[in-house]
């Protein structure tokens, strides 16, 4: 079906994505949202393109085969440019298609698998929320689960225009609505988006997932004219579980769903089911509906990514001049949440220079979704 079939420009999108992701949490290696919007398929992968060492293609080739389920698609020959891979990859997508592989935002290196057919329901979920639409246009990167099927997806399935709208400006983006869009993004960027006073065009939907939609933001973006709201929660462990109009509502599972006790079981599209225990806690009103109560595992969302107080902490700790390191998340519901690192010192009072130190070295160890805001300082108890 050509409803499951990608062109090579949407593949190209993802394996850049995926290398952006690499490049940051396994060399260090940031890249930035213009340099990232000029890589195209003609864009060499080595010198005068992406830049990359044989060390750093080799790991992004990796990574990006791995997501379409072929982890040894580029273990003889390394393309020399992104189209290449994009090609190759369509190739091998079209011949073989039997699973995803996603990477947990903020996750430690975590890799998480799911069959293909799954994932093609989780699209089909998603394409009857946003029926009527007339175009998709999407602020996040599609490499994720819930990009992925957002962006890449249900627009296929629609049989719509998915746009990939990240390196438009607010005033670019306002010039490019029309009639009947859906946008998707995080929280966070909607926070920004109202904040740049951008309007809705008529009959337009806005899609988020991520951290959790606040109700005053909610409000926000109701009165910027979208009128219609699909919140969409899930992981990328369990895939997704639930959406709903307002945050005032509790979630709906989505039909591949159901309760059992606390837990979920995952109606597979054979028919087998698959226990399930999500990654939040769930306080269920019925069978079919739920409230979040807290993650299982610790981490909190910053910018829509997983980040975990307890290991960014201990990192923090491992500065010379850093007896203990506590790190706690500030809520904002007009604003965006933020980290707050509370130090306490090996000795004395703190000195311009030991902070300008503990900061330094915290950037040079954290990605900067794990990067605290706000250092509260305090010297050892005598």
């Amino acid at each position: 079906m050509k409803a499951y079939q990608f062109s090579r420009d949407q593949i190209a999108s993802v394996i850049a994505a995926l290398f952006a992701e690499v490049l940051s949490a396994e060399f260090s290696r940031q890249i930035g949202a213009s340099a990232r919007s000029g890589w195209n398929a003609d864009s060499p992968l080595g010198e005068g393109g992406l830049d990359l060492s044989e060390e750093e293609r080799a790991a992004c080739l990796g990574r990006a085969a791995r997501f379409f389920g072929a982890p040894e698609l580029f273990e003889r020959t390394l393309p020399e440019t992104l189209g290449a891979a994009a090609h190759a990859i369509s190739m091998e997508v079209a011949a073989r298609l039997t699973r995803f592989n996603f990477a947990a935002a903020g996750g430690h290196g975590r890799d998480f698998e799911h069959p293909a057919d799954i994932i093609f329901g989780d699209a089909a979920a998603l394409a009857n929320l946003l029926y009527g639409r007339r175009r998709i246009l999407s602020l996040v990167a599609p490499h994720s689960l819930i990009g992925f099927s957002l962006s890449i997806l249900a627009p296929n399935l629609l049989g719509l225009p998915g746009i990939d709208a990240r390196s438009l400006s607010p005033e670019a983006l306002q010039a490019n609505f029309a009639f009947g869009d859906a946008i998707v993004a995080t929280p966070s960027l909607w926070r920004y988006l109202i904040a740049q006073e951008v309007k809705a065009p008529d009959n337009a939907m806005a899609v988020t997932f991520g951290e959790a939609l606040s109700p005053e933001m909610s409000a926000e973006i109701r009165r910027a004219g979208f009128g219609a709201q699909r919140e969409i929660y899930g992981s990328t462990e369990s895939g997704l579980v639930g959406w709903r109009d307002t945050p005032s509502d509790p979630f709906a599972l989505f039909e591949f769903w159901r309760r059992d006790g606390d837990g979920l079981v995952r109606i597979t599209p054979s028919g087998a089911e698959l226990a399930v225990t999500p990654m939040d806690f769930l306080t269920f009103e019925g069978d079919r509906r739920f409230r979040l109560a807290g993650r299982r595992d610790g981490a909190v969302q910053i910018g829509g990514v997983n980040a975990f107080p307890d290991d960014i902490a201990a990192r923090i700790a491992e500065h010379p001049d850093v007896a203990e390191c506590k790190v706690t998340l500030s809520r904002h519901p007009g604003g965006m949440d933020r980290l707050i690192a509370s130090v306490t010192l090996t000795r004395g009072a703190v000195t311009e220079s030991v902070a300008r130190s503990i900061d330094a070295w915290s950037r040079s160890r954290l990605r900067p979704h794990e990067r605290p805001r706000v250092y509260n300082f305090a010297s050892p108890e005598k």
